[in-house]
């Protein structure tokens, strides 16, 4: 019946996307119609087994029943409202008065209750005007019925025209009734409908007011995270006393906290939206949880916890899946092992089962040695900002989005994640995804180990900001990169015009030109770095301007803080465009 409904529409022309109470009146133009062509051709039947020939009512009838279907098909060029209420409006009166007059039946007519549906269908069609102007048209015919009865001799044995009397003042009273209901209901329904209508409009621009918020928000709180982590990063990577190596480690784990919790808010957000999106891709899903092992390892050894991994020998080499948010999913698990384990130790593992038909269910599980949940809050801390027992956000801290943002992420993946055993042993959280294996990828790199150089390739970094620079600066150094710099987008453009440089870094929000525009300029130019790699560098995680930086010639993009791994991965790829030119 749907599809049904909706071929019928595209017949007619009707915009699915019209306002509710626009396409609700238009509807009812057609559902009406139909209704009412069923029910007369239903109708000619019934009178050609009762009067067993064609009679005048069939005439009356079959002409009645074309206007309506020429009027429903009159939808697809025109869809005035008002038009069609004074149609239907017009038709019932005509068919009411020509069934009345032939033999000066008037105000007996059998039809004559039908009047009083004129002001529902015009109201609910056109509005209260439609029902008020129908409810005149029909007060004028009922009392043109009634002078035709009172005209004639009278039919009754009394000789009077009581009945008459009777049969316009009940007609009069039915049509004042379903006009009050008409004007009541219709309007009613209509008031809501915009009501709703408004309340959309408003969430709409609500959202969109959000997520420019969260966008502004992000690239201001990414931008100043991005000096501090990517110097505190570089100050690890240098040759510093125990001391102040160790302070560095803390000054870096308290950053990697605060990006977290960042990164929490803004999935949320994008979550809500439904704008988060699932990337799957062929990884190694042993080196994922060896990753996550190795960053939280420092941190369980500093408050006396061991880590102890089990990686999935039985495991597929290679897998497609978003190896980004099955990490994430870890980092969150082990944050909360961290967190509520006083002693002890924390195990991560990986199972992996072959299922019937060839894909793989990998079972990732975090087990602590904490002081367990308790049974009637293991739901209750998968909602969001909800940390379980009152006082747990004060004594451990945290903002409750951790397991919830872990439940929505692996349900996008076609996952789960849960609470699979606990008491006062400890807890084990339990996350399931099903992949698919593929074939070792020929070729395939290892990840950022700190050990590449890349002293032989030219590298331009972008940037209005002069801490971003210096954090490229220092990062780049590490990789044996000793980087040229430009403040804005016309001094990148000159210099990419007057040297040859492999790869070129472009802050996404510069003033003049943004970075969008600066990488068009460049690969539209004739200079010597039209070829290069260039790699915008932004501290907006959205998804929305992916086609315009593909278009632009940009060929990805690293969210900034910028990591040792994201610049590992932008110079593998200018070294082998490189290679391959």
């Amino acid at each position: 019946m749907h599809r049904l409904i909706g071929r019928l529409e595209h017949l007619l022309r009707i915009d699915a996307e019209r306002p509710a109470e626009s396409l609700m009146r238009i509807r009812a133009v057609y559902s009406i119609g139909a209704a009412f062509v069923a029910t007369q051709i239903l109708n000619m039947i019934v009178m050609a087994f009762s009067y067993g020939r064609w009679t005048y009512d069939h005439t009356i009838t079959l002409f009645a029943v074309s206007v309506v279907v020429a009027m429903i098909a009159c939808i697809r060029f025109y869809k005035n409202v008002s038009f069609y209420a004074v149609g239907y409006a017009s038709l019932s009166l005509v068919g009411v008065l020509c069934s009345a007059l032939p033999e000066n039946t008037g105000i007996n007519s059998a039809l004559v209750p039908f009047i009083a549906l004129g002001p529902v269908l015009a109201g609910f069609m056109a509005g209260k005007r439609a029902a008020l102007s129908f409810f005149g048209a029909g007060v004028a015919a009922l009392g043109f019925l009634y002078w035709v009865s009172i005209s004639s001799a009278p039919t009754t044995i009394y000789g009077d025209y009581t009945r008459e009397t009777n049969r316009f003042a009940q007609g009069f009273f039915a049509l004042s009734l379903s006009t009050v209901i008409s004007i009541f209901i219709a309007e009613r329904i209509y008031m809501l409908l915009s009501e709703l209508r408004e309340t959309a409009d408003r969430a709409i621009r609500a959202e969109a007011a959000k997520t420019r918020f969260l966008a502004t928000m992000s690239h201001e709180l990414r931008t100043p995270l991005n000096g501090v982590i990517g110097l505190t990063e570089a100050l690890r990577r240098g040759a510093l006393p125990d001391a102040e190596r160790r302070l560095a480690e803390t000054i870096g784990r308290s950053n990697e906290a605060l990006l977290r919790i960042l990164n929490d808010l803004l999935d949320m957000s994008k979550i809500e939206a439904g704008k988060l999106a699932i990337e799957p891709h062929r990884v190694c899903p042993q080196r994922v949880i060896a990753e996550a092992a190795d960053a939280w390892r420092p941190c369980l050894r500093a408050k006396g916890l061991s880590l102890t991994l089990s990686a999935g020998g039985n495991a597929p080499d290679r897998v497609m899946m978003d190896d980004l948010r099955v990490a994430q999913i870890l980092q969150n698990l082990l944050s909360n092992a961290h967190k509520f384990t006083g002693a002890g130790e924390v195990r991560l593992s990986l199972d992996a089962t072959r299922l019937d038909d060839g894909r793989w269910r990998l079972d990732y599980r975090v087990a602590d040695s904490g002081r367990g949940i308790d049974d009637g809050m293991i739901e209750s801390i998968f909602d969001r900002f909800d940390q379980g027992a009152a006082g747990t956000a004060r004594r451990y801290g945290g903002t409750g989005l951790g397991l919830p943002i872990c439940r929505e992420l692996a349900i996008l993946m076609g996952g789960s994640v849960g609470v699979e055993k606990t008491g006062a042993d400890g807890t084990t959280f339990l996350f399931t995804v099903t992949v698919d294996a593929v074939d070792d990828a020929a070729g395939e790199t290892d990840d950022f180990d700190g050990g590449e150089t890349y002293s032989h390739l030219r590298v331009l970094v972008a940037d209005d900001n002069e801490v971003n620079r210096m954090v490229m600066g220092e990062l780049l150094k590490g990789f044996g990169v000793t980087a040229d710099f430009a403040c804005d987008g016309p001094s990148c453009i000159n210099a990419a015009a007057a040297a040859g440089f492999d790869l070129i870094f472009v802050d996404k929000e510069m003033p003049e030109l943004d970075g969008f525009e600066t990488a068009r300029a460049i690969r539209s130019g004739v200079g010597a770095s039209r070829m290069a790699t260039i790699i915008a560098v932004t501290a907006d995680g959205a998804d929305r301007d992916l086609p315009a930086m593909l278009s632009a010639g940009i060929e990805d993009r690293i969210l900034k803080p910028v990591s040792g791994q994201a610049l590992a991965d932008a110079l593998r790829r200018a070294q082998a465009a490189r290679a391959a030119a």
